[in-house]
């Protein structure tokens, strides 16, 4: 069905002029069954210069809160829409979609261009006082036009990891 719309967008666009773009991407997280149980949202954060933190190493950089590693001003502001804000991460309530696995759509939109992000992708556990699962990817650039959708696999920690990982109230 994707294929199919994505196949007609490109048909259309190739009719006459461009639309302008925002900048952003959309991106698939895949969630294990078992994370569902523990954890209350999704926390999505851009970090500039990723390569600095842990050698950009993301088998590193998952293993404790992202607040922890890097300082506020690192953290690319994001649009918050409901809001009409920008802030240094973005929560999303869980909405999955059944099926093996689960999985769940976001998009960033009005990510500014550039280069060397890491998309950092926490786990808030129910309580919101620790960090459930998390995630992290290193960006293809991100340009003013079309971005690569990005895939992301949640990483759950049992127990949750003692950090408190919120970024925003």
């Amino acid at each position: 069905m994707r294929a199919a719309a994505a196949g007609v967008l490109l048909a259309l666009g190739a009719c006459g002029p461009a639309e302008p773009t925002t900048p952003g991407f959309d991106l698939e997280l895949v969630v294990q069954r078992g994370l569902l149980d523990v954890i209350s949202a999704f926390q999505v954060a851009l970090v500039t210069n990723i390569s600095s933190v842990e050698g950009g190493d993301c088998t590193v950089i998952r293993q404790r809160c992202i607040r922890e590693q890097v300082p506020t001003s690192r953290f690319v502001p994001l649009k918050n829409a409901a809001a009409n804000k920008q802030q240094a991460a973005l929560l999303f309530p869980i909405n999955l979609t059944a099926g093996t696995p689960n999985t769940q759509d976001l998009t960033l939109t009005e990510v500014p261009p550039g280069r060397d992000y890491g998309l950092i992708i926490e786990a808030i556990s129910k309580d919101g006082q620790r960090l459930a699962g998390a995630e992290c990817g290193l960006l293809q650039p991100v340009t003013a036009g079309a971005n690569a959708r990005v895939l992301l696999r949640l990483q759950q920690y049992d127990p949750p990891k003692m950090c408190d990982p919120r970024l925003v109230p």
